[in-house]
């Protein structure tokens, strides 16, 4: 006789449970960036997993009749799931695209090692005539199982953010979605072979030891795709720490042989206002002194020397390109960056207001603003410019494009100084200023 818990465990948790586990995945895999309302769109997001879930698994368990047929309806069950996770996470972080597949992927084969492992463990206690906890038809034996998958997942998450600092961010999309095809077909391809070809326990064990096997693999593959992306980046980085290295000591070059060359004018000039003729034009010398002497003025010191070297160098090209920049900065604020950091946050942000600000058409509208200040035990820098056209955003920031305005190039090493700083990074647009935010904690 069933009683009322195996008719309630048979008909809706086990058609159902796949899309619990994929939800507890969604929040164990969600970044730092919720979209507003976030609670809402999480339960909504659960809510069309488990209903798709529950009719795709009634479908197969209903309808479906025999081990083939019934094999294709459970691997359209994990395929359907792995689409909607994709969906969900868009719905409810903003995330690149490359992030959002490679959290489809690691769910995925997160979900898989739990499962594999689950059901190893089952299947050898089978091969033993004993049964597992949480195989009988029961609220209890549902609620270990539920513990277990959740022990399972938070295992394998802990080791893999013990190893990885951050997802593959800079990955190109096209690969992360090959990737997921790839992944995806095998997956589908394994579970429909463990509805055919599993007719003993025996054989049913060893065949969720090797799926099991695949999916640790799996698992690897994914973290040495994360490894090599964070120290391309890492290289990528250090190569612009290198070139802005270069380019201050080549400008240093170019304004001493300026500066010689300056001095030698300045003798003749010194010289011209002595003479007889000198004095009759006084007035005029005098203002070519003060243009010599404004033109090199342009150094600027702000408390701390790396700054100094990011700033001054803007501030000349900013004048080169008619642009007019201001800054309230206190360079002792950000003692706790590194030089290398300091040349990646400031250089990169005042590059892609620089790279905005100048296709502005009216030089009279070209404007970079750049201001810091210390909020408790917070520093804020705030840099804002004008640009012209539109600015493309996606998972919350702006996609950088050879049409668009300029900015996008280097957002993502920004954002993860301030997240190393256990701090925050925040853009918006306001009639023609770009506004980008930068909260960190020394």
């Amino acid at each position: 006789m069933i009683t009322a818990d195996q008719a309630w465990i048979g008909a809706i948790d086990h058609r159902i449970s796949t899309a619990i586990v994929y939800f507890m995945l969604l929040i164990i895999l969600g970044n730092a960036r919720p979209r507003a309302r976030f609670p809402l769109r999480a339960s909504g997001a659960l809510l069309v997993m488990c209903l798709v879930s529950w009719c795709v698994r009634s479908y197969s368990d209903v309808i479906l009749q025999g081990s083939p047929l019934r094999g294709i309806g459970y691997s359209i069950q994990l395929l359907a799931l792995f689409i909607l996770f994709l969906l969900a996470y868009r719905l409810c972080y903003r995330a690149t695209t490359a992030e959002i597949f490679y959290n489809g992927l690691l769910a995925l084969t997160i979900y898989k090692i739990a499962w594999n492992l689950f059901k190893s463990f089952s299947s050898l206690l089978q091969v033993q005539h004993l049964d597992a906890p949480w195989s009988l038809y029961s609220i209890a034996g549902s609620l270990i199982s539920y513990v277990v998958y959740f022990i399972v997942c938070m295992l394998c998450h802990h080791i893999y953010r013990h190893i990885v600092r951050e997802l593959p961010y800079h990955a190109p999309p096209r690969l992360m979605i090959i990737l997921s095809i790839v992944f995806v077909a095998c997956q589908t391809i394994l579970e429909f072979c463990g509805q055919v070809f599993t007719s003993s326990a025996s054989a049913l064990f060893l065949y969720y030891f090797c799926a099991l096997l695949y999916t640790i693999i799996n698992f690897a593959a994914l973290i040495m795709i994360a490894l090599l992306e964070n120290v391309q980046m890492e290289n990528s980085n250090m190569h612009d720490f290198i070139n802005n290295k270069m380019r201050y000591y080549e400008m240093s070059h170019d304004g001493i042989i300026s500066l010689q060359t300056k001095c030698h004018d300045l003798k003749h000039q010194i010289a011209a206002i002595r003479s007889e003729a000198g004095k009759n034009s006084f007035e005029k010398h005098l203002s070519e002194l003060e243009d010599s002497i404004n033109e090199y003025s342009t150094v600027i010191d702000c408390g701390n020397d790396t700054i100094n070297v990011v700033l001054t160098e803007k501030n000349i090209l900013c004048m080169s390109c008619q642009i007019k920049f201001s800054y309230m900065i206190d360079g002792s604020l950000f003692s706790f960056l590194t030089d290398k950091e300091i040349y990646s946050l400031f250089g990169n942000a005042l590059d892609n207001a620089l790279e905005a600000a100048s296709k502005v058409t009216d030089p009279s509208s070209r404007m970079i603003s750049l201001k810091s200040n210390a909020r408790g035990n917070m520093v804020v820098l705030q840099i804002e410019n004008t640009f012209e056209g539109t600015v493309s955003m996606s998972g919350g920031l702006p996609q950088s494009t050879k049409t668009e305005s300029g900015h996008g190039f280097g957002v993502r090493s920004i954002e993860r100084i301030a997240t190393d700083h256990n701090g925050s990074m925040s853009i918006r647009t306001e009639n023609g200023i770009f506004k980008l935010s930068i909260i960190m904690c020394p």
